[in-house]
């Protein structure tokens, strides 16, 4: 396990996107261990790859080529600046809210996470790359989430989407779809095989419902 002295700086990416190949996202989920960094692994689906150590050994190598990680005088690895970042919010989060973005053809998924002094958004890509962006600092973490919705519903206007909330010990799901010139969200009860849906919704009304399903940290 390597060491990390830089867990709560702010992300500072410089860009608007930064991406991580599968090597590099394998090791940064390595920094850390403890609950929040298990819970990342299983919302990540990266089980297989953070016990690939030839796949982490590479991501450590190719973090250092682009002068994102760094080895301190005893010789223990650190990554640095928005690799730093990651790394805190992949192993120190308190919320995870995954985004399934659906149309009638397609999915695509965003995943937030929630760390103390840090906020990112992650969207998979091709070859198990990670495109990485800082959420807005002047908005909450329910206002980006609206964001992404209202941004997919604008590309797609037959769009839904599909939204996991969880914490350490809690886990919470909604469905949210447009219909005409309002939202409508629904709440599934699985035992019940049931949704209870809510129409009628303005952005404020489906603000509500995101800041609802969130609860309390």
């Amino acid at each position: 396990m390597t060491t990390q002295d830089e867990t709560q700086q702010e992300p500072r990416l410089g860009v608007d996107v930064i991406g991580f190949g599968v090597g590099e996202f394998a090791y940064l989920l390595n920094v850390f261990e403890g609950p929040a960094r298990d819970r990342s692994v299983s919302v990540f689906r990266a089980e297989d790859m953070v016990d690939d150590s030839t796949l982490s050994t590479a991501g450590a190598s190719s973090l250092m080529a682009r002068d994102m990680a760094t080895v301190n005088a005893e010789g223990d690895l650190g990554v640095t600046g928005v690799a730093a970042a990651v790394a805190t919010a992949l192993g120190q989060a308190t919320r995870w809210t995954e985004i399934s973005l659906l149309t009638a053809d397609t999915m695509d998924n965003v995943a937030l996470l929630e760390a103390p002094g840090v906020a990112l958004m992650l969207q998979p890509r091709l070859l198990g790359t990670w495109f990485v962006f800082a959420q807005d600092p002047s908005i909450s973490s329910a206002e980006a989430t609206l964001r992404v919705l209202r941004q997919h519903v604008e590309e797609n206007p037959a769009g839904s989407a599909y939204i996991v909330l969880k914490t350490l010990d809690s886990e919470k799901n909604l469905l949210v779809r447009r219909e005409g010139d309002s939202w409508v969200t629904g709440i599934p009860d699985f035992d019940a095989d049931a949704v209870a849906e809510s129409p009628g919704l303005d952005d404020a009304g489906l603000l509500r419902a995101i800041e609802e399903s969130r609860g309390k940290a």
